[in-house]
């Protein structure tokens, strides 16, 4: 007895099939009791004796018949139609707590940190040639300004002072000299930090160029840097070598250590010397070749912070010379 369950076990199952044949048993059952209840009243007053009665007869039953179908058909057809998927609603962006993004700035220091004690394959390639630039005297006998070129070793202060002169180089004759001082870096001794301190406490301005987030020496001479009352300035070099996540964590997290009342637009990120990278060049038969090519600096954050610290005069560029 229980194999004739098995079918409905199976519609079980399968709920849309179910449904499906429900309303097609319930489509049949309306026709059929239509048409009997329609053929009864018309045998019971005896009318389809007269030919337009029983012409008006068949077309009821047909528009009957055409309305019920109809019905059926448009809800089975609807039973097979997909679901309309309803788009789903972009959540809104909430900003990180302070301490998450500071420990993802610590993180990635620590991994940058280890990354830069091994050997890069690209050590070996020279360094992009600077074009000399001769030393161009003031029209006044008002000295140029000075700015002080200081922070940890190896963080890229020579390339940037580099990068500076060369970009200086290409600006109009009419141009306001600005003097870099490479102060040295600040990884010495107590003597050594305080030659730095003193050579930049001669300067207009100072920039403190570092590669990562700021450290616990770092911190203690950026104290020292500013206790001489001469503004200062934070520059990220190597901001190529991070992704936009990891560069907006890291810039974060300097300003959230930097003195009370820090302005924030005192921290910018340039790319002095990008490392190469792979590119796909495709000649013109069509064939592909990969080709280490080193990008363009980018270092026009520095530039308009500079404009802003030695504003030139109306129409003139700033030259940017290496001084004592």
């Amino acid at each position: 007895m229980f194999r004739w369950f098995a079918p409905l076990l199976l519609l079980a199952g399968r709920p849309d099939v179910l449904l499906r044949v429900i309303i097609a048993a319930v489509a049949a059952a309306v026709l059929v009791l239509g048409v009997w209840l329609a053929s009864n009243i018309a045998l019971t007053f005896d009318t389809l004796k007269s030919p337009t009665i029983a012409l008006i007869y068949g077309a009821v039953l047909v528009c009957f018949f055409i309305g019920v179908g109809a019905a059926a058909w448009l809800r089975l057809r609807r039973l097979a139609a997909p679901p309309a998927l309803i788009p789903a609603k972009p959540l809104p962006e909430l900003p990180l707590p302070d301490p998450v993004v500071l420990k993802r700035a610590a993180q990635i220091s620590r991994q940058w940190e280890r990354r830069s004690r091994l050997p890069s394959k690209f050590e070996a390639e020279p360094p992009p040639s600077v074009a000399p630039v001769m030393p161009v005297e003031p029209e006044s006998d008002v000295p140029p300004p000075r700015g002080a070129i200081t922070g940890p070793g190896f963080s890229g202060k020579s390339a940037l002072i580099a990068g500076l002169v060369q970009t200086g180089s290409r600006a109009a004759d009419q141009a306001e000299i600005v003097r870099l001082i490479d102060a040295g870096p600040i990884d010495g001794d107590n003597g050594d930090l305080a030659a730095v301190v003193a050579s930049a406490a001669k300067s207009d301005g100072i920039l403190f160029v570092v590669d990562q987030d700021l450290r616990a020496p770092e911190a203690a001479a950026v104290a020292r840097l500013m206790a001489t009352g001469k503004p200062l300035y934070v520059v990220l070099n190597k901001a190529d070598q991070f992704n936009a996540a990891d560069r907006d964590a890291i810039l974060v997290s300097i300003r959230a250590k930097m003195p009370k009342g820090f302005a924030a637009g005192n921290v910018v990120s340039v790319a002095v010397e990008p490392s190469p990278v792979e590119r796909e060049i495709e000649d013109a038969r069509g064939a592909v070749r990969v080709e280490l090519r080193r990008p363009s600096a980018d270092i026009r954050a520095l530039s308009a912070l500079l404009e802003r610290i030695f504003p030139p005069a109306a129409g003139r560029a700033l030259r940017f010379q290496l001084g004592a």
